[in-house]
């Protein structure tokens, strides 16, 4: 094995002299840089408006910029926004777009851009799961629920084509990041409107970003090359930017191991010690959670006992120490580490409860607890319990965890579990649709706010895979998000963080960690937190 490898690095390093097209360094900027990377498979939408995935809001904003953006520091500044004035109540945001700001096929940017493509956000018609995410916004709320017929009423004005005011419910301290967000970007009337299929061609799909698509091969790759109409193009290193669309782990770590790829954002769960020790390896932490979602509309798990068992039987700390191995925290509850409260100087899991115990020392409290649960529901020792399906997309690390449970459930609770795994896309459609029992989930943060952890999980909220309802949970989101006063937020998103780990319609698995592989001869790409992954200043050294 170790000799496998150690050929297979030498032929990576020989082929990596060919792998890039120049040299693309600050001291040539004449030079041209391609680069082919790895962050996903086959995106389900492109669409600023439909994507809900981390990967293809990667793909997309590479093509789109909002009115804020993050530079090559990882940082919110302005985009196609040159000024933003906020009003002494902060609930006017008075916008200047910038006056070089043109789409990929030469036409201007506009105001009207953003207030077209923010109403279609929130309009019903266009269905999308992330419209909770304008709740901000005047009207919004009772617009996506049909309270309100008329989008236009959505409080984003186009005074002229170089000026937007919003009007917002209620002072929001991360609006600016929600303005760096994919939903939040501008599309272009005319080209929506008269294509429905207006993502899946070079010719439709014009964004306003520092690339713009030349190829899409489906289930291969999307190929970008720079915009020469984005008014940064100066800044923007790489000329020819190629997604491999790839789900398979080992395939991916071959790709890269053969030069194909320079950047893979997954790799074999098994070789995890043996990529620890290269450069190549790098790792930072997300605000993110690894948890698994109960089909509440199913029977047994519409029982929150059950549901609750289940989750107290999961041995976490084996599932990061044995099985992922990526320095990942044992979770304690459902918003992750990482998260600021109220006051910015303390992490809002540090005000919050611990829900559970992860401490291996009270690992059998939490069966023995998990086994009075499920008796509670009718089921002693796992008697009269239906086997069960989980599910999961296909890849190393979600079928080790997932191998990881069934025996948990079977051992300790005498519950029969089948696996099954589908293929990304068909896996996101079933999980939205709710045709399964139970199945592997994930969050990563839209923005540094509980909020963004919470807000799911509203009844009827787009990205609900739980289908889960609760008066109460929804009436503390609704308060969180009517007032500016961050101490009575955090107040109600806490409380609602209790209801939602009473109930368990989620079992929180693991606080995330970002791990990925880079070719040691680039510099300038740039990682967030948030699970955004940009490519547009790297350089070859």
């Amino acid at each position: 094995m170790k000799k496998r490898r150690l050929v297979s690095l030498i032929l990576a390093a020989a082929m990596l002299a060919t792998a890039f097209t120049g040299c693309g360094n600050a001291s040539n900027p004449q030079s041209a840089l391609s680069l082919t990377v790895q962050v996903g498979p086959e995106p389900d939408s492109i669409d600023p408006a439909l994507n809900t995935t981390i990967e293809g809001a990667i793909y997309i904003e590479h093509i789109f910029e909002g009115l804020t953006k993050l530079d090559k520091n990882g940082k919110i500044v302005n985009g196609q926004a040159k000024d933003i004035k906020v009003s002494d109540d902060q609930l006017t945001y008075t916008v200047t777009l910038r006056d070089d700001i043109k789409w990929s096929d030469g036409k201007p940017v506009t105001a009207g851009d953003f207030v077209y493509s923010w109403q279609r956000v929130v309009d019903p018609k266009t269905a999308s799961q992330y419209n909770y995410m304008f709740d901000p916004i005047v009207n919004a709320t009772d617009i996506y629920n049909k309270k309100n017929t008329d989008v236009t009423s959505l409080g984003v004005k186009a005074t002229d084509d170089k000026t937007l005011v919003i009007k917002l419910n209620a002072p929001c301290a991360y609006f600016k990041e929600l303005l760096s967000r994919p939903m939040y970007y501008p599309v272009r009337k005319d080209i929506v409107e008269k294509n429905s299929k207006w993502t899946q061609s070079s010719s439709t799909y014009i964004g306003n970003g520092a690339y713009k698509m030349q190829s899409w091969d489906h289930k291969e790759s999307l190929t970008y090359v720079k915009n020469p109409n984005y008014y940064n193009k100066n800044e923007v290193t790489v000329d020819t930017l190629k997604f491999a669309l790839m789900e398979d782990d080992t395939s991916i770590q071959s790709a890269y191991q053969n030069g194909e790829i320079q950047f893979a954002d997954q790799f074999p769960v098994e070789e995890e010690d043996y990529w620890k020790a290269k450069p190549d390896y790098k790792k930072i932490s997300q605000l993110g959670t690894y948890f698994i979602c109960f089909n509440t509309t199913k029977a047994p798990f519409n029982n929150p006992k059950v549901r609750k068992a289940l989750s107290l039987v999961i041995d976490r700390n084996y599932i990061v120490n044995k099985v992922t191995k990526g320095g990942q925290i044992p979770a304690y509850a459902y918003v992750s580490t990482g998260i600021s409260d109220a006051d910015s100087s303390k992490q809002y899991r540090d005000v919050g409860k611990s829900y559970w115990s992860t401490k291996s020392q009270d690992y059998d409290k939490n069966v023995a607890d998990a086994k009075q649960l499920l008796a509670e529901a009718g089921y002693p020792d796992g008697k009269e319990f239906p086997a069960f399906e989980y599910m999961y997309n296909t890849n190393s690390g979600h079928k080790a965890i997932a191998e990881a449970l069934q025996n948990m459930w079977k051992e300790k609770l005498g519950l029969k579990c089948t696996l099954s795994s589908q293929e990304w896309a068909v896996f996101v459609d079933t999980r939205r649709k709710a045709n399964y029992s139970v199945c592997r989930h994930g969050w990563l943060a839209d923005y540094n706010d509980p909020i963004s952890y919470l807000d799911m999980w509203v009844t009827g909220g787009g990205n609900n895979d739980a289908k889960w309802s609760n008066t109460t949970f929804d009436s503390l989101i609704k308060d969180a998000k009517s007032t500016g006063d961050q101490n009575k937020r955090m107040e109600d998103m806490h409380k609602a963080e209790d209801i939602l780990m009473d109930e368990m319609p989620v079992a929180p698995i693991y606080f995330y960690t970002d791990e990925f592989l880079i070719n040691t001869n680039l510099k300038g790409q740039v990682t967030t937190p948030l699970g955004d992954k940009l490519f547009m200043f790297v350089t070859k050294s």
